[in-house]
């Protein structure tokens, strides 16, 4: 199987670090990939949730981190032209030391990371590292077979990971991670919407990999966190267990420290006793951070609402607390109430294997509600067209049903023409990361009415077929801007008599998931 999940070419080298030391990040998710490879759920969504994190508490600046989600390899080729730049321009700053940290979530075939339809070959990867000028690059792919790329390297798995880096750069050289052996499947969960190996790095990073309880987390705890942690979560899987891997080249003394907890924006102490616990981020929708048992209890977090799922002895709590601006949100074992868990599958597949018994109510399954204006072909020669509004119902998918109401309505000369059309039916598409393309087929009834200013009226019942097309693209974890019309060809009665018609109509509106 050559399914292949999210590289993810970074290491947040995040901390308070020295004045004279600056890093640089560019972060990539594509959910798409070249050739028969199924589009991924979750690539562009680490690569966010790891560019937060890092903004948050890994000591990078928004103006020096690129972040790349669904884009093309232009434009992933021109970001990489800039980075390059931006550690010029940073060493122009006397003494000033850089660090580059590049992170890749998208499907690679084991010799290329894959940009849609377009690849970058490991071997140019490597070339622009080399070619920055950055005194230290670190770089962690998660993916499918993403230990081919430390082959040339000697890259090996395991969890006994001896960097010794100093946070002021006293050091110099290049770490390369990866989420799995070069012969091994990389896995999603839909529970955690993630990439295990990523979810677990982020889940450190916040406070989980904390193992000092000094408020940092090295680059050595964090691999060891995830290291644990994916292994873990993919042994009771039957296409796992996943085994990251690391190669370094670096040389210097002390850690390297990759986040800091000192002065989050706000944080969260989950209650002990519990197997596992979930913290979920309401305002994104998104699975933030993982406390397993025996991991530190505190994880920062940004202020707002959030979502507590818990698990012990294979029941599952859930509660939802709110967080506060510069303060630590203690939650209590008693605000968590009795209720469900996940799936994992192999980067941008279908179920490989169930991971507890118990399988959670789906964010992909939820309908989606399509609102539109538009125009549609009126039924009175001299009309023209009539202004249109699609309200309706359909499935999130690619392919999947639909059903609709259309409202239309025109002035004419001397009458009024107005329509209302109910439609059902089904649809077949395709996903390319943010774009989706699809055709399909509804059955509607409705009436058709005229009324003139003289107070006569006519109307009409009306059955139709409509094949029709669309495309879309999404603008958000729950927004997606839609183009779509049909040709409906109705059965109506016209002047006493069973007469055919094409209504042909098309909307723009907007698809929120709910």
């Amino acid at each position: 199987m050559r399914r292949v999940a999210p590289l993810v070419l970074l290491i947040a080298l995040c901390a308070v670090t020295h004045a004279d030391t600056r890093r640089v990040a560019v972060l990539v998710g594509n959910n798409a990939g070249h050739g028969e490879n199924p589009p991924l759920r979750y690539a562009e969504a680490d690569a966010g949730k790891l560019a937060q994190t890092l903004v948050e508490l890994g000591n990078v600046d928004p103006a020096d981190l690129y972040l790349l989600q669904g884009r093309s390899l232009a434009a992933l080729r021109d970001a990489l032209h800039l980075a390059k730049q931006k550690v010029a321009a940073m060493h122009r700053t006397a003494d000033a030391r850089v660090v580059l940290v590049f992170y890749y979530s998208g499907h690679s075939d084991g010799e290329s990371l894959e940009i849609g339809r377009d690849r970058l070959g490991f071997a140019e990867l490597k070339q622009w590292l080399s070619g920055t000028g950055a005194e230290v690059r670190v770089a962690i792919v998660d993916s499918c077979k993403s230990g081919a790329l430390l082959a040339a390297k000697g890259g090996r798995p395991g969890p006994a990971f001896q960097i010794r880096l100093s946070d002021d750069l006293a050091s110099s050289g290049e770490a390369l991670l990866t989420s799995s052996a070069a012969d091994e499947l990389a896995l999603e969960s839909r529970e955690i919407r993630g990439s295990f190996f990523t979810h677990h790095l982020v889940s450190g990073l916040r406070g989980a990999a904390d193992s000092s309880g000094d408020g940092t987390v090295t680059l050595a705890e964090a691999y060891q966190y995830a290291f644990a942690r994916t292994v873990s979560a993919t042994a009771a899987t039957l296409v796992g267990p996943q085994h990251p891997a690391y190669d370094y080249r670096l040389s210097g003394q002390g850690e390297l420290v990759l986040s800091t907890l000192s002065r989050p924006s706000g944080a969260l102490e989950v209650p002990r006793g519990f197997d596992r616990v979930l913290v979920i981020q309401l305002v994104r929708d998104q699975v933030l951070a993982e406390i397993p048992a025996g991991a530190s209890v505190r994880v920062a977090v940004p202020p707002g609402p959030y979502a507590i799922r818990a698990w012990n002895k294979g029941r599952v709590y859930a509660g939802r607390v709110e967080v506060a601006a510069g303060d630590t949100r203690v939650v209590r074992a008693g605000e968590l109430g009795m209720v469900a868990a996940p799936v994992a599958v192999a980067k941008g597949g279908e179920p490989e294997a169930t991971v507890t018994v118990e399988q959670p109510t789906s964010r992909d399954r939820r309908p989606s509600l399509f609102v539109a204006p538009g125009v549609q072909r009126g039924v009175a020669a001299t009309l023209g067209v009539l202004g249109s509004l699609r309200i309706g119902l359909r499935d999130s998918r690619p392919s999947g049903w639909s059903v609709a109401l259309d409202l239309s309505t025109a002035r004419g000369d001397a009458f009024w023409e107005t329509t209302a059309i109910a439609f059902a039916g089904y649809r077949f598409g395709f996903e390319r990361g943010r774009f989706r393309g699809y055709a399909g087929l509804e059955i509607g009834a409705g009436v058709i009415a005229q009324n003139t200013d003289a107070g006569g009226a006519g109307a009409s019942a009306t059955v139709l077929g409509a094949p029709g097309l669309g495309a879309s693209v999404r603008l958000g974890s729950r927004y997606t801007l839609a183009l779509e019309g049909h040709a409906p060809i109705g059965w109506m009665r016209r002047d006493g008599r069973d007469a055919l018609a094409v209504l042909p109509a098309g909307w723009l509106g907007l698809l929120v998931q709910l």
